[in-house]
């Protein structure tokens, strides 16, 4: 074996300096998409919400509008978690195929929307509520 020198004459100097990126950041669509992707979309659905929840529905007692105002906040943010699983042009598409519309699915009584869309009814009051729609009607049929 060859003993190594300590020398610094051997070795070569190496600078080290900073390169732009190839593309610019507004250049590349795929980046961007990848970009989209790992950003968390809950963020803007936070933004978004009012910071003191309105009363909806006067005609309604108190305790049953604010467990119609849960219910649907629950409703909602299922809806938002689904769609957000699915990919980006087929998400309206898929929805549909599995639940049916959102229209429909919010035109259900509450319980059968919670059914439907797979969300624990022990979260609300259920019986105050259950022949109720999403928008607050009774359910035909009832």
């Amino acid at each position: 074996m060859k003993k190594v020198s300590d020398r610094s004459t051997d070795r070569q100097k190496v600078s080290v300096s900073e390169r732009n990126l190839l593309l610019a950041p507004g250049q590349s669509k795929k980046l961007a998409e990848i970009r989209k992707r790992l950003q968390p979309a809950l963020k803007a659905a936070a933004v978004q919400l009012p910071e003191k929840p309105q009363q909806l529905f006067p005609s309604l007692k108190p305790e049953v509008a604010t467990e119609l105002n849960k219910a649907r906040t629950l409703i909602d943010d299922r809806i938002a978690q689904i769609m957000h699983s699915f990919p980006e042009g087929k998400k309206n598409k898929l929805f549909r195929f599995r639940y049916g519309s959102i229209d429909a699915v919010k035109a259900m009584g509450i319980k059968a929307a919670f059914k439907t869309l797979d969300i624990d009814d022990n979260l609300v009051k259920m019986k105050l509520i259950a022949e109720t729609d999403f928008h607050g009607n009774p359910i035909e049929g009832s």
